[in-house]
Parts: structure tokens; sequence; C-alpha cells
């Protein structure tokens, strides 16, 4: 046995429960990197399940080799297997993915595009601010609340004029969110 993993093993009886907590989610890493060819086969198998848990499980190694399955589900039929995408990428905030998240903005499906929107405020990157303003002046509520609160975690101070205007929003949720937010975007 490797060993990497003898010590690991003897940790999970550590008094800790992080030391525990820690030991368990290395173990499990590793056994996904030596079945990191097996993940993609399930991945690629067509079986729905096994499509889902092979890209919850490509977030949690987050390796190169897992970016291409993860961006070629964006443009899957299935609208579950699009949002797991989404939500996977979003967790990883890979640089290189951006581009083919930002497309999931213009999605048919209303969950997706503010899956995308919630995937895109984890990058931290203040140019993507304007790809999501747009969002703002959007007929559905959860999408502009989605779009109101990735602009917050981006610290989009342009859009904050958009942002002002919510505050005159017939909806009391809209207004609660736009201020929430006007107080977390700094400078």
């Amino acid at each position: 046995m490797d060993t990497r993993k003898e010590a690991l093993i003897r940790l999970l009886q550590d008094p800790n429960e992080d030391v525990r907590e820690s030991a368990a989610d290395a173990l499990e890493r590793l056994e996904g990197l030596a079945n990191l060819d097996a993940l993609l086969e399930h991945y690629r198998s067509g079986d729905k399940p096994t499509t889902l848990k092979a890209i919850y499980a490509f977030g949690k190694l987050h390796v190169e080799e897992s970016l291409p399955p993860l961006i070629h589900a964006l443009d899957d039929e299935a609208e579950d297997i699009r949002a797991a995408a989404l939500r996977v990428l979003g967790e990883m905030a890979e640089p290189r993915t951006l581009p083919a998240i930002l497309l999931k903005l213009k999605d048919t499906s209303l969950t997706i595009q503010a899956m995308a929107v919630e995937a895109l405020g984890n990058f931290k990157n203040p140019n993507i601010g304007p790809h999501i303003m747009p969002l703002l002046k959007s007929e559905n509520k959860y999408l502009v609340i989605a779009a109101l609160n990735a602009l917050g975690k981006l610290n989009a101070r342009d859009a904050l004029p958009e942002i002002i205007k919510l505050l005159e929003s017939q909806d009391p949720d809209l207004r609660k969110t736009a201020a929430m937010v006007l107080g977390q975007i700094q400078g």
C-alpha cells in the first residue's frame, strides 16, 4: 500500500475531528485519482445518475483532466447535468472555464442562467461584472437576485448605478437584495 494512504488511514483514528475529516477527504481524493480513467468512463456511459456522480467526483478531484468533461457537460440536453457541471465549475473557479460558463448566461433555461451567474460570482474577477449586469433588467426576479448577489461577490463598483435603481423596485425581495449588495460593494 502507498505510504501516503497508510499514513492517512492512521489519521482516521486521530482524536481531533477536523484531522479525521481532512484525512478522509485526502483518502477520497487519492482513490479518485487512482480511478480517474474509470471515472471518465462512467461520465461517458450515458446513464444519467452515473454521469451526475462522475461530475461531482470530478469536482472533488479538481484536476486538469476533469475540466474537458465538465465543460462538455455544460452542453448536455439534460438540465440537471448542465446544472451539476455549473455547480462544480463554480466551486472550482478555474479561470480557463470562464468562456464556457459565460455562454450559459444565454441558456434557454432560466435556472441554468441563474446557476451560471452564481458560478461566475465565485471567480472574484471584476471583469465578469459587465457580463452579468444586463441580467439586472430581467423579468425573472430570481435571476435578478442571483445577478445582484454575484455582483456583490465580484465587488462590481461599475454596477452601482443599476443596483441603486433596483431600490425603487415594486418587489421587496429585489429591494432587500439590492440594499444588501450595496453594503457589500467596497470602494
